[in-house]
């Protein structure tokens, strides 16, 4: 199952859920992406999210990969929504290492927490 919404801070977000193990839980997948994707397998991603393998149903596998998303760009700098823009506007290609290099250095500045 998969699920395409945005944007969120500028970007989109790609969902993907699946049965995990023996079938009883469910692992989720996230991609956040420069530009509204088709699908979850062909999306443009600045990076990727595993929302673990851990969950009850599809339903809660998005709903918990979605709150991580949502948590990790809301914790990218102010200036990662415009280079969102300029990308959907421009279509000018970033690379992701610049996207990642974001995430690194918010965690480290903030050293465990949060945002």
């Amino acid at each position: 199952m998969e699920r395409i919404w945005g944007p969120v801070d500028g970007f989109y977000l790609a969902a993907y859920a699946s049965p995990a193990g023996d079938g009883d839980r469910f692992s989720s997948y996230a991609k956040v992406c420069w530009t509204r994707p088709d699908n979850y397998w062909d999306a443009d991603c600045a990076f990727k999210i595993f929302g673990g393998e851990h969950h009850r149903s599809l339903e809660d596998a998005l709903a918990a990969v979605a709150a991580d998303a949502r948590n990790q760009v809301s914790c990218l700098p102010p200036h990662a929504s415009t280079l969102a823009q300029w990308r959907q506007r421009d279509h000018v290609t970033i690379p992701r290492l610049f996207a990642a290099t974001f995430t690194r250095h918010r965690m480290a500045r903030t050293a465990g927490a949060r945002c």
